[in-house]
């Protein structure tokens, strides 16, 4: 089919110029830039998705099957992921189009561990989220996801994918990050194509210019944009957008003047159009809009008083939104901004709608920023064109007092602020055509000025390599990566508010894992870390497997908070001085996963026996591997075999068997000798050994009969929990007559023969805990420790954790389906 064919059933209008251009683009590009509102969520979209299906048989098979979509802010994420449902129901059951229905469209946003989107390696898969989100995920310590979930998305998102960066320019650190990302994956190696798109209205490619990404910057990086007949072309479908008149002036009250700020508002607003005011912080916006809701003074007395009276009109609705609310306050506002842009008001806002917002206001708002922000802030003013005559306002800020000059330009610098102010005053008319022909009469010197960037904290290879191992410290610590995704002033915490009975959020059971709509996103400032500190605040401990107050709050995590702390309002969104007690949310979702805790192993749905549950988990891998093609040579895939009917072995051990059936009652007697449970229908036992892991019990079995390096590491590390190194944990029950231990295995145990199905029949053994040791053991063998290092020699950080990560579906695939029947192979 013909990209613009495609396009219009997707849409329903026929694309611009570029956005054929991008879809059939050779090669594919690494920069996109085009104005506001020119559509480039669509472009890059249905370009990826066209070129999956449509394209030649080589471009088929150098397009990524999975898209991970970058937004620098939350409110645009859930916008997005509404519009590509939109485009692919469109695209579903017409004619000779079928399969889009299986395209998943997942939000990455925290909470209902998105969606399980990453069970299925196979499908093409569109995943919409933060840079907070998907970065994190990128580096192995994702967000708002339970640790053991880490190395999933680490495997998929950085083999096979399609990275989307869009406005860039509001990324800070992230930026870096990005182009440090890129690099490590040329140099480390992937399975399949990992390419990066970076987009913006504005875009420099020297930003992108990081220690280890600079050669491919200065080798020339493909871009991609408008033409310059596209952009003078009177007949072009963008004329409108490009041409539109957005008049400037700067307003007469500053930004520290919130008062007199919403008078002149008032007075600039159009009955019955949208105005849209853009402040730099939540704090700003919030004073802002208090300012504009409160009460009007009673009227002075006497007759020439009311002489000088201002007729009354009918008050406009005001309405705040920034990032801190909850999806479901969130939700509603977007919805009420969009009826707004029909029935008029004044939305006051942050930075939320500077980018990806479709929205259009006839009368806009902004607070002194960076030049590219300014130009983002603008582009949602006429945005259409659809306005004769549009009004643009910049309010000033303060930044010539050095004493508080860093205070009122945060969260950005005075050296912004005062080089996008020199240029507004030489500007009336901030329209896409207008800005882009005065910035081109600028010197070199002085535009580069406009954009300055430079990161504060870039990833190194180390650390990145170091990131590869998701195991916690002895005391639960990890590499803090959030310098690598934020500025240190936007770092941001997710919290979530719960009613219980006493002082225990883990009495009688810990508090359940929280659902996405319950989270809220705070910045973690001074006032925010003050007031949580000052909370009995929690979080999930995953060594000791409850809730534990939190000592130090650190950015990404989830906190638990009594909902009588207060600390929200559906009104002004998170808020440490609302007192009143926060309306929890419903919770759903089970107990946050512990160490101890096997929620994908056990299932607790059917009685199974291992033989059983490794057929089936074989059978989920070969539908996996059918679907990847030729994307991984015959030795991984052997391996991945191997591995898949390996894996569960170290579930026949006592520990694991005793545990299963002290509660629960089997539902069929076992078919022979060989045979062992590997699931129950009931709640199991603690361990009798705490920190048991069966699958370090399975791999060392299999170092004992000589399996390969690859077949055992994929083994132990298939459910996230035994990776790197082998050790004990504080909270281990020490193994008798000075033996060594680990993860609840004792040397000198036995382990029995049993069936793991397909005619396989593992061998009893005695364990050996040889391997924990460093440097060579007691006969002659490598270490654990060693063994992997050698296989990330070999295969690299991102190409061994994807190998993990095939695995890890097929196995939670077929624990979340586990059928009835016995196997007596």
């Amino acid at each position: 089919m013909e990209y613009r064919e495609f396009f219009q059933r997707a849409t329903g209008n026929p694309p611009y110029d570029y956005q054929v251009r991008l879809a059939e683009a050779d090669p594919w590009p690494d920069l996109l830039e085009a104005p506001t509102g020119a559509g480039k969520t669509e472009a890059i979209v249905l370009a990826w998705l066209w070129r999956r299906r449509y394209a030649s048989p080589e471009v088929r098979a150098a397009t990524p099957r999975r898209l991970a979509y970058t937004l620098p802010r939350r409110v645009l994420v859930e916008q997005t992921h509404d519009r590509v449902q939109r485009w692919l129901k469109n695209l579903t059951g017409l004619g000779d189009l079928s399969g889009f229905d299986r395209v998943g469209v997942h939000l990455l946003m925290g909470g209902e561990t998105d969606n399980d989107w990453d069970l299925y390696p196979e499908r093409e898969a569109v995943l919409i989220g933060t840079q907070d989100m998907l970065l994190s995920r990128a580096l192995n310590r994702g967000y708002a996801l339970g640790r053991a979930r880490w190395p999933l998305p680490y495997g998929l998102l950085n083999n096979d994918c399609l990275w989307v960066f869009d406005e860039v320019q509001l990324m800070g650190s992230g930026l870096a990050t990005t182009a440090q990302l890129a690099a490590f994956r040329e140099k480390f190696g992937v399975w399949g194509a990992c390419p990066t798109l970076w987009v913006s209205a504005t875009l420099r490619p020297e930003w992108l210019a990081t220690v280890d990404f600079r050669a491919r910057v200065e080798g020339g990086l493909e871009r991609h944009e408008l033409t310059k007949s596209e952009w003078k072309a009177s007949n072009s479908p963008l004329i409108n957008r490009l041409k539109a008149v957005k008049t400037l002036a700067r307003a007469g009250a500053a930004a520290d003047d919130p008062k007199n700020l919403a008078k002149e508002i008032r007075e600039a607003h159009q009955p019955g159009a949208l105005t849209l005011v853009v402040m730099n912080t939540v704090k700003k916006a919030v004073e802002l809009y208090e300012a504009l809701t409160a009460p009007a003074a009673a009227p002075r007395r006497g007759r020439k008083a009311a002489a000088e009276q201002t007729p009354l009109i009918a008050a406009p609705e005001v309405l705040l939104l920034h990032s801190r609310f909850r999806p479901p306050e969130r939700r509603a506002k977007m919805e009420t901004l969009r009826q707004m842009e029909e029935t008029g008001g004044i939305v006051v806002s942050t930075q939320v709608v500077e980018a990806g917002v479709d929205v259009s206001a006839r009368t806009l708002f902004t607070e002194l920023s960076p030049w590219a922000s300014f130009v983002q802030r603008a582009g949602r003013c006429n945005r259409k064109g659809e306005f004769k005559q549009a009004d643009v306002y910049w309010i000033d800020v303060d930044v010539e007092d050095k004493k508080s000059a860093v205070k009122n330009a945060a969260p950005y610098t005075p050296e912004e602020l005062k080089a996008a102010r020199k240029e507004l005053k030489d500007l009336s008319d901030v329209g896409p055509r207008a800005l882009r022909d005065y910035l081109a009469e600028l010197p070199e010197k002085r535009l580069a000025g406009l954009y300055p960037y430079e990161a504060e904290h870039v990833i190194r290879r180390r650390t990145a390599e170091e990131l590869f191992d998701a195991t916690p410290d002895l005391t639960g610590a990890d590499l803090d990566i959030s310098l690598y995704i934020r500025e240190n002033d936007e770092h941001d915490v997710q919290v979530f508010w719960r009613l219980w009975e006493g002082d225990d959020p883990n009495r009688p059971e810990p508090q359940a894992e929280p659902g996405r709509d319950e989270l809220c996103a705070a910045s973690l400032n001074e006032e925010t870390k003050e007031w949580l500190n000052k909370q009995n605040c929690w979080r999930w401990d995953f060594l000791e497997s409850r809730w534990q107050r939190a000592e130090n709050i650190m950015p990404g995590q989830i906190y638990l908070l009594c909902a009588k702390a207060g600390g929200y309002s559906p009104e002004k969104g998170f808020d440490p001085e609302a007192k009143e007690p926060v309306t929890p949310l419903n919770a759903i979702g089970r107990t946050p996963e512990g160490n101890d805790g096997d929620p994908y192993s056990t299932e607790r749905k059917i009685w199974q026996t291992i033989a059983a549950h490794t057929n089936q988990v074989v059978e989920e891998l070969e539908k996996i591997l059918a679907e990847l093609g030729a994307s991984l040579t015959e030795k991984e895939r052997a391996e991945l075999r191997r591995a898949a009917r390996w894996h569960d072995w170290g579930k026949a051990y006592h520990v694991f068997q005793d545990a299963l059936t002290a509660k629960a009652r089997p539902d069929f007697a076992l078919p022979d000798e060989l045979h062992r449970w590997g699931k129950s229908s009931g709640k199991s036992e603690r361990y009798k050994h705490p920190g048991f892991r069966h699958e370090l019990a399975s791999a060392l079995g299999m170092l004992a009969q000589g399996h390969p390096d690859l077949a055992c590491y994929l083994v132990a590390a298939h459910h996230g929990k035994v990776r790197l190194s082998i050790r004990s944990l504080p909270n281990e029950k020490p193994a008798p007559d000075g033996r060594r231990f680990a993860r609840g295995v004792w040397e000198g145990d036995q382990m029995p023969a049993v069936k793991l199905g397909g005619g396989v029949i593992a061998p009893e053994i005695t364990f050996s805990l040889a391997p924990m040791e460093l440097g060579l053991s007691e006969n002659g063998q490598p270490s654990w420790a060693e063994r992997v290092l050698n296989l990330l020699e070999t295969y690299g950080p991102y190409r061994l954790a994807y190998l993990e990560a095939l695995l890890c579906a097929a196995d939670r695939r077929a624990s979340a389906n586990a059928r009835p029947e016995v196997s007596n192979d």
